[in-house]
């Protein structure tokens, strides 16, 4: 039962290294967290410190999610102790570790428990638990953001979207005895609506703040407003 615990460890230590703080600190002097929107993540990086460090901030960002995934899937569930894990309760471990990054990015122990909105790591995670996902997301979300035209509204729509195929291919998938890992594991289904409720906790400020009036819908179909 340990490597379920260490998974989520695992993910979100990983899911919680700052790179947008620290290559916006190298780079300009500048602390991200009190720039722009105050958010670690990219988009606040381009803001900060221009678009080639906001694409390395994402390459990395990406990267942590899916070594969260890749580590715990490959490599902790085929521990001597862990042998006795079955092909779900592994992918069911690696969803945990998925989480467990996405949190940590949302919410880093090392800057005050500020965060960004962790999509780049959800990406992350996906490349091992369901690449599928990741093309729904990509494809989803500029349609959203055209309907929506509020971007974290149009990422937290793009999750749901790479959460309900995870759904949809393990009810379709398993009913026509299709075992295959990547897009008919229950796992896979728990890692996409874990990831969209942890957004969920971490959009409250947004959705106050929304509601206020201090967060503005787009007025226009420019993408430079993506950057406000």
């Amino acid at each position: 039962m340990y490597q379920y615990f260490v998974a989520i460890i695992i993910g979100y230590l990983l899911g919680s290294i700052p790179f947008a703080w620290l290559i916006v600190k190298l780079v300009t002097g500048k602390d991200v967290r009190k720039e722009g929107s105050h958010s670690v993540s990219t988009r606040n990086t381009v803001r900060t410190a221009g678009y080639f460090w906001a694409i390395l901030t994402a390459s990395l960002d990406v990267t942590k999610g899916f070594l969260a995934a890749f580590l715990v899937r490959f490599y902790l569930t085929r521990l001597p102790a862990a042998t006795a894990l079955t092909a779900e309760m592994s992918i069911f471990c690696t969803a945990l570790a998925g989480i467990g990054a996405f949190a940590g990015h949302l919410w880093m122990p090392w800057l005050g428990f500020k965060g960004g909105k962790g999509f780049a790591v959800f990406s992350g995670s996906l490349i091992v638990l369901n690449p599928y996902g990741i093309l729904v997301w990509w494809l989803s979300l500029p349609i959203f953001l055209i309907i929506i035209r509020y971007s974290y509204l149009g990422g937290l729509s793009a999750t749901i979207s790479a959460a309900l195929l995870g759904m949809f291919f393990f009810i379709f998938g398993h009913a026509n005895g299709i075992p295959n890992y990547y897009w008919s594991d229950w796992g896979v289904m728990v890692h996409g609506f874990g990831c969209v409720i942890v957004l969920l906790l971490r959009l409250i400020p947004d959705f106050k703040a929304m509601k206020a009036g201090e967060i503005k819908r787009w007025s226009g179909m420019k993408v430079s407003q993506w950057m406000r």
